[in-house]
């Protein structure tokens, strides 16, 4: 069976190839033009506008153990919980502070809309829900893990090399180390779904494979022309 421990191994593995590639290293040490910071800034706008969205499907296939907790999060990207913040909100507050003009800014909201469209148009490699909803868990969870660790560093280059106010970086510390405990009961949900439908080796491995054929943060949060160095390097 697919353990805690491997998940996080391979959450692992992922995170540090991400801020081990010359396109995240760039952007940190101040190196990359100010369009390679806003193309980041749109990449991660557009990855993450429709989180509730996808909570919402993970929540409506989500076993009882954990049911609780995918509700509170998406409550919690919603800004319905105690703290009353939306997620969303905080990615459009960023874009506009980042001087993304009002046209920028639909267009992104427009691309992000798609993103979900294609989801559910696109064929999909899998038989039953059950298997598409463990992908866009694992996936959206390694995410989670991701932001738990890189997410303070993404706000220091932000603001150093963007010249980015606390203000507009609000959606980064929400994300950030502090978030360490809710990352964690991520892999527990993952742990929990792979008994709860009673996913076999052999699948559960594959569906994990298949999700990270390509790493998920490069993909989404970078423009292609910054990503040639990194794929030259890989495929050297």
């Amino acid at each position: 069976m697919l353990t805690r421990s491997m998940l996080e191994a391979e959450y692992r593995a992922q995170c540090e190839a991400f801020a081990r590639s010359p396109a995240f290293q760039k952007l940190e040490e101040g190196s990359a033009g100010r369009q390679d910071y806003d193309a980041f800034i749109a990449g991660v706008c557009r990855t993450h506008l429709k989180s509730p969205q996808i909570l919402a499907f993970l929540y409506s296939v989500a076993p009882p153990m954990v049911a609780g907790q995918i509700k509170h999060n998406m409550l919690e990207e919603l800004g319905l919980d105690d703290a009353g913040v939306s997620h969303p909100a905080l990615l459009m507050r960023l874009v506009e502070l980042a001087g993304f003009s009002p046209k920028t800014r639909r267009a992104l909201e427009a691309e992000a809309q798609d993103n979900l469209r294609r989801m559910c148009t696109d064929p999909i490699l899998y038989g039953t829900f059950k298997e598409v909803g463990l992908g866009v868990l694992i996936e959206v969870t390694c995410f989670e893990w991701m932001l738990s660790r890189l997410a303070s560093r993404i706000a220091r280059f932000l603001r150093t090399h963007r010249q980015l106010s606390d203000e507009s970086l609000q959606w980064f510390s929400h994300h950030s180390e502090v978030d360490l405990r809710h990352a964690d009961e991520g892999l527990d949900a993952v742990v929990e779904y792979l008994h709860y439908y009673e996913f076999d080796d052999f699948a559960a491995t594959s569906i994990l494979e298949i999700t990270f054929r390509e790493n998920p943060f490069l993909k989404r949060y970078f423009a292609e022309h910054l990503l040639a160095e990194t794929k030259a390097l890989v495929a050297a």
